[in-house]
């Protein structure tokens, strides 16, 4: 049995469509780490390319996306391995491939973070919002105006990061200003090409881990709750990502409510099913950008619930669950 064979084997009946693009990914790198391989990831002018070793260092799967984890994911759908009933809905969640080549434009080299907050701003100053919701296996992110109108809807994404960063190229006057605001910003990822780094990820402990590499030597080194922290973690670890960043994401770690770390669990897959529950209710959520990516969930217009958290909204929305007495009252998250 080969190693591909061998992970969907292992894995046979428990993928579920709850847990989402991100819960899933996750779940499968879990595996794959389990049996010794590993998932690398390099950006590039127009996004990520990404690779999945086996547990001889023989490539079995190779992807691209906006950002670290979905092209991970989609090595693994190119890979083969999920079921073929399960692979064909994961190409249909990952339509914000199409818009990689447009996303890059406004900022490129895989970063997302910074151009997304930008969005948020942007969009929150103006009275409008931005929403998200489930669709399929992925996440679909609104951007709404101060009159409730829909601006531009994203198409369905790895997770609300990517998904916003994919929907800015479908709002044409704020990708301008956006493109404009940032393009004597630092890049991180255009550094890390143009050093020909490595990013290598794989479980450890329970938790994701992240090793930076360049000319066989090890920059860099994080172990956090999902992919895209544990990426980010480690490039504050090897003294090239921003100070803002790295100040923030060090304290975050500190004030956790959830600590999902130290439990085995991933906030992909735990998020993406609170939203699941939220959306069953009748809740909505909203993003925004204050010092943290922060969460607001609303019943009837009126909120509940509010969280902040690190790269993505799944974790501000873990924390608004954790914290917030009214909305816990309001919601039972329901698991297999």
């Amino acid at each position: 049995m080969s190693f591909v064979e061998r992970i969907r084997n292992n894995l046979e009946g428990m993928l579920r469509i709850e847990d989402g693009n991100c819960g899933t990914t996750h779940k499968v790198l879990r595996e794959i780490s389990r049996l010794g391989g590993k998932a690398i990831a390099w950006e590039r002018p127009d996004g990520v390319y990404s690779v999945i070793l086996d547990d001889k260092g023989k490539v079995v799967g190779e992807g691209e996306g906006i950002t670290w984890p979905p092209a991970i994911l989609f090595a693994m759908v190119e890979g083969g391995f999920f079921p073929e009933e399960i692979e064909s809905q994961l190409i249909k969640s990952l339509q914000c491939i199409i818009d990689m080549e447009k996303v890059a434009e406004i900022y490129g080299y895989g970063r997302v973070v910074t151009p997304v907050a930008s969005a948020y701003n942007e969009v929150w100053k103006n009275g409008g919002r931005v929403a998200i919701r489930r669709n399929s296996w992925g996440v679909e992110v609104v951007f709404i105006d101060k009159n409730d109108k829909e601006m531009a809807v994203g198409p369905i994404s790895y997770c609300p990061t990517c998904g916003t960063a994919a929907t800015i190229p479908r709002a044409p006057a704020l990708a301008a200003k956006i493109k404009d605001e940032l393009k004597d910003k630092k890049n991180t990822g255009k550094d890390k090409y143009e050093r020909g780094m490595e990013n290598h990820f794989f479980f450890k402990n329970d938790r994701v881990c992240c090793e930076i590499i360049e000319k066989g030597q090890m920059l860099g080194r994080a172990l956090r709750c999902c992919i895209a922290y544990a990426g980010v973690a480690a490039e504050v670890h090897a003294g090239i990502a921003g100070p803002k960043w790295g100040a923030l994401f060090k304290e975050y770690c500190r004030i956790c409510p959830t600590k999902l770390c130290r439990k085995g669990k991933n906030t992909g897959e735990e998020a993406n099913n609170l939203l699941v529950s939220l959306e069953k209710r009748d809740m909505k959520t909203d993003v925004r950008m204050d010092t943290y990516i922060t969460a607001m969930v609303k019943k009837d217009g009126m909120p509940v619930g509010e969280g902040i958290g690190t790269v993505c909204a799944f974790s501000s929305l873990m924390y608004a669950a954790a914290k917030c007495i009214q909305l816990r009252s309001e919601i039972e998250v329901e698991r297999v």
